[in-house]
């Protein structure tokens, strides 16, 4: 709940994580949903998500834009 929270459609991403650290994730989101990426210095630096329609649903907390 940390690095992920959804609800509905929408996948919110960084809601509660320290700025200072880092992490190499994949985590699972409702409809067969799929969110990678890479944390560094608080940010995301690198963000895949399968299938891609669904990229369209996913927001940075603190207003980060999408890598």
């Amino acid at each position: 709940l940390m690095l992920m929270q959804t609800e509905g459609k929408k996948i919110l991403l960084l809601p509660a994580w320290p700025k200072d650290w880092a992490c190499t994730f994949k985590l699972h989101a409702p409809f067969r949903t799929a969110v990678s990426g890479t944390v560094a210095e608080g940010k995301i630096t690198s963000l895949t998500v399968d299938p891609s329609e669904r990229r369209k649903d996913v927001m940075i907390a603190g207003g980060q834009p999408l890598p």
